[in-house]
């Protein structure tokens, strides 16, 4: 039930930003794009701090699935990226089809490592 309601939490939060975000009207794939980099370095972040928690493995394993499967997982959104990517493809935006996903992939990938990291250090 917790990771449930930390999926719900995760979802709504992820529902403000991106409300925040597309109503500026500056670019489409920018909520989704902030939402899955903020997503990785918070799953980084949870991940290294769990790394070097002096925590029983039953306290590890619980904070996990409450943090990143529960709030990650409702709050970043990998489908919504990929169908961001089908659609600039589709209208024939290529060049901003490559840049938006080999952007979200590198950056998400370093906002991660330096969440792990940073989180190793709390």
């Amino acid at each position: 039930m917790l990771v449930f309601a930390a999926g719900g939490t995760g979802a709504a939060c992820r529902l403000l930003v991106e409300t925040a975000i597309r109503t500026t009207g500056i670019w489409m794939g920018l909520a989704t794009w902030v939402i899955n980099t903020v997503g990785c370095f918070l799953m980084g972040l949870f991940a290294g701090w769990i790394a070097v928690s002096p925590w029983g493995d039953f306290d590890k394993t619980a904070f996990a699935m409450l943090t990143m499967t529960g709030f990650c997982g409702g709050f970043s959104t990998f489908s919504e990226f990929t169908l961001d990517c089908v659609k600039y493809f589709e209208t024939g935006h290529i060049g901003t089809w490559v840049i938006f996903g080999l952007l979200t992939i590198f950056v998400g990938l370093f906002c991660c490592a330096f969440g792990y990291w940073l989180g190793q250090k709390l």
